[in-house]
């Protein structure tokens, strides 16, 4: 694998766990990248495709920030397309 891409997955939080890596640091740091929709998502396909990850690991607040991210970004980029809809959708 190339230096490149071992680098961006190691940084990327999918390798490590963020309060464990992040524990010397202020706390709040810790709960903002918590709330990353990419960490929130990660949680969730961890808890769905490993065996042995039950919901005892995942943090108390991941299935209603998960939906809170996916209502958000279905609203807002249904919005987006609904006002463009007059610049694309007639050729």
């Amino acid at each position: 694998m190339p230096f490149i891409m071992r680098t961006w997955m190691y940084a990327s939080g999918v390798m490590f766990s963020i309060p464990v890596m992040l524990a010397d640091k202020p706390a709040w740091i810790a709960d903002v990248l918590q709330y990353n929709p990419a960490a929130i998502y990660m949680d969730l396909v961890r808890y769905a495709m490993i065996d042995g990850y039950g919901s005892e690991n995942l943090p108390s607040h991941v299935w209603a920030v998960g939906l809170a991210w996916a209502l958000l970004v279905g609203i807002a980029g249904f919005v987006y397309f609904w006002k463009a809809e007059e610049r694309y959708g007639r050729g």
